[in-house]
């Protein structure tokens, strides 16, 4: 019976924590799918009607679709900026002594706590005086530079648990220290580098302010931009707002379900060596 009662009351938590992270995603997701009119006259309700012509609009009057391309030409090169900047400075303040590191570790993650308001008009200053402003590529550039420390101070934590045996076991066999490195820490930090990866992207994707002052061309907009603009353009119509707040999550989501899938496989592989 307690072994019942305890099985029980765990499936019974993994409901709750189920709902808690998927209630207000089909909640978007039903309003999305309800006429305009029924939405209008109850909003609260779950509502009877359906249909997917909320998508299409939202899809082409609010210009999702450029707008998921221009984010996603932003986002991933500079998650990948970020998180190889990490990587790198993460493995050398864990592995390495030298003058200022605790100088250093102590300026990532004051950088950290920086608003990224306080940083907006510096770095616009700066992509008008080399004429880099409304270039996708410059934004990228300061994504991997602004979100680079909180995933440096993540990967240092986790090569500081790096076991000096098996570095020293590669330094016997001859391996020096950028051997050492791509051949031993990152295989054994792949699943921390790929979680690094997958929450820089996820920050990126989601980020307004920067993309709003440095890519000022309309033809540019990126999906937070997009979203601001259409739920203020669409106040009054909740199913055209809720289908594009759903088309615009869907990539970031996807990704996550991969990244998941493929983070455990990695962390499974790398305990079983």
């Amino acid at each position: 019976m307690r072994s019942r009662l305890s099985t029980s009351l765990s499936w019974l938590g993994v409901v709750v924590a189920m709902l808690t992270v998927l209630g207000p995603l089909l909640w978007v997701l039903r309003v999305s799918t309800r006429t305009t009119s029924e939405y209008l006259s109850g909003p609260s309700s779950w509502g009877i009607s359906w249909t997917l012509t909320n998508y299409a609009d939202a899809w082409t009057v609010g210009g999702l679709g450029h707008a998921l391309i221009n984010s996603t030409i932003v986002v991933i090169p500079g998650a990948l900026v970020a998180t190889l900047l990490a990587t790198l400075a993460g493995w050398g303040l864990a592995k390495f002594v030298f003058p200022g590191r605790g100088v250093i570790t102590a300026i990532l993650l004051a950088a950290m706590f920086l608003p990224i308001a306080a940083l907006v008009m510096p770095i616009f200053e700066l992509g008008l005086d080399y004429g880099v402003v409304g270039n996708r590529w410059f934004l990228s550039v300061v994504y991997g530079a602004i979100f680079a420390p909180w995933a440096t101070l993540f990967l240092r934590s986790y090569f500081t648990n790096v076991p000096g045996e098996v570095l020293e076991a590669a330094e016997i066999d001859g391996a020096g220290p950028g051997r050492t490195f791509t051949s031993i820490a990152m295989p054994l930090a792949l699943p921390a580098i790929t979680t690094a990866f997958i929450l820089n992207a996820f920050l990126q994707w989601n980020e307004l302010l920067l993309a709003l002052i440095l890519l000022p061309s309309s033809d540019l907009t990126t999906v937070t931009i997009a979203i601001a603009q259409f739920s203020t353009q669409f106040r009054t119509g909740g199913p055209l707002t809720a289908a594009g707040l759903f088309i615009a999550s869907l990539p970031i989501f996807i990704l996550f379900l991969i990244g998941q899938r493929w983070l455990r496989a990695g962390a499974l592989a790398g305990s079983v060596k």
